[in-house]
């Protein structure tokens, strides 16, 4: 099964996920907010993703909201 994009949603017209060639993911700081230790300490959980790239499972969705499905969906462990 190929991945979901989550943020693009759906097509409109036929209620198919939206499947991209390349999936991303954007990391945003808010200015002003963290400490170096926080920015150390998300750099090492980034690290260990990468690392263990091998070992980690999908999620399956399993709640979709109409409405920013990015921020409210539910998943669960494949």
């Amino acid at each position: 099964m190929a991945a979901r994009h989550v943020s693009a949603g759906r097509n409109k017209d036929t209620g198919e996920h939206y499947y991209p060639e390349l999936e991303l993911v954007r990391l945003t700081i808010p200015r002003r907010v963290y400490t170096q230790a926080h920015m150390d300490l998300t750099a090492e959980a980034v690290e260990e993703v990468y690392f263990n790239r091998d070992r980690l499972r999908g999620l399956k969705m399993i709640y979709e909201p109409k409405y920013l499905r990015f921020f409210q969906a539910k998943f669960e462990l494949l």
